[in-house]
């Protein structure tokens, strides 16, 4: 009796390498498209954090705008010099100001504002922002924390504020923290002396002032950005020369910055605010006495480039339609990144006594 010997055949085989191969295409597809989903999502919960984060810190400078600032026998130098500086010194140091899209004279992204704001908090020094009680005979209060007091060596200014008045009192270079007791009050009868920390060098002018605008040159900006992005920055004017410091990056691939003032002219306030993109040709006083509410709004890049992916629109409204200002910003050529409008709204509390 003959056996037959079993076994596939090279059709059979083939069909079978063919549903395996079928099988592991379809495997490796799903594999790669969620890998690339998980990186999209990645990115986009690290620039929301990114935002958090650094947009955190422009809102709590945008509330210290004034702080610490004088307002009379201001004799030092204006803080200003070449592009990109703006100069906002007009009839004394203005608290906030900027530049409404500026096309030329600043190194701002797609003629994007450029913010000013003058306090001593926005300092990068370690004595920026601190601040003290100076009374008759030269005392001063402690805080009894190392994070809260002043150091003898830091670099003060001491100002004599009444309800209507910011006066300097020392030198608009400022003095060390261990000499004010020579500038206190006569007695505690009518006001208490403030002091304000400002630096730990000698001061060019007794406050602090920081530029805020979108770079493309002085920082790198992530390969994963849109090509008509750059890199929301905080710049100190430098207290030595004058010039801008070292940039500190805030929010990456941001595109476009727009600034809108809430303003009370009419003193009563019962009616509405009058609105404004452009406060440039306000004095200090008139920002002091009418500026009542900031808005920042700030178009930035979620994520990286997604080809899966195409924004509704070819246009993205940055500001407030409702107010009258806004910036239809065009992204038709960028329309496989995904756009977010981060908003910052302040009411200022230290423009007045």
């Amino acid at each position: 009796m003959r056996r037959r010997n079993s076994g596939y055949s090279i059709l059979e085989i083939m069909i079978a390498l063919a549903i395996v191969m079928m099988v592991l295409a379809a495997a490796t597809t799903f594999f790669i498209g969620t890998i690339r989903q998980y990186k999209v999502q990645t990115k986009i919960v690290e620039t929301n954090i990114e935002g958090v984060l650094g947009l955190e810190l422009l809102r709590q400078d945008l509330e210290s705008l004034g702080f610490g600032v004088p307002w009379e026998n201001v004799t030092v130098p204006q803080d200003k010099s070449s592009a990109p500086f703006f100069n906002a010194f007009s009839a004394g140091p203005m608290a906030v100001v900027s530049l409404n899209n500026p096309t030329s004279g600043t190194v701002t992204v797609n003629a994007s504002d450029y913010l000013v704001i003058r306090s001593t908090r926005v300092g990068m020094g370690s004595a920026a922002g601190k601040w003290t009680t100076l009374q008759a005979g030269g005392g001063t209060r402690s805080w009894n924390s190392n994070e809260e007091d002043l150091d003898r060596n830091d670099r003060v200014i001491v100002i004599s504020p009444t309800l209507t008045h910011r006066t300097l009192v020392t030198p608009g270079t400022g003095v060390l923290f261990s000499a004010v007791a020579g500038y206190a009050p006569v007695d505690n009868l009518t006001v208490t002396n403030i002091v304000y920390g400002v630096g730990n060098t000698n001061l060019t002018f007794p406050w602090n002032r920081a530029d805020y605008y979108i770079d493309t040159t002085s920082l790198p900006v992530p390969q994963r950005c849109a090509p008509n992005t750059g890199v929301l920055v905080k710049r100190v004017v430098s207290q030595v020369d004058g010039t801008l410091a070292t940039p500190l990056p805030l929010l990456d691939c941001a595109a476009d910055m727009e600034v809108i003032y809430g303003l009370d002219t009419d003193a009563n306030p019962l009616t509405d605010l009058v609105w404004s993109d452009d406060i440039s040709g306000f004095s200090a006083d008139a920002i002091r006495t009418q500026l009542k509410e900031v808005r920042v709004y700030i178009l930035a890049q979620e994520g990286q480039r997604d080809d899966s992916y195409k924004t509704p629109s070819d246009n993205i409204i940055v500001g407030s339609q409702p107010l009258g200002l806004w910036r239809d910003f065009d992204v038709s050529g960028y329309r496989n990144y995904r756009w977010k409008v981060y908003t910052i709204v302040v009411k200022p509390r230290n423009l007045a006594n």
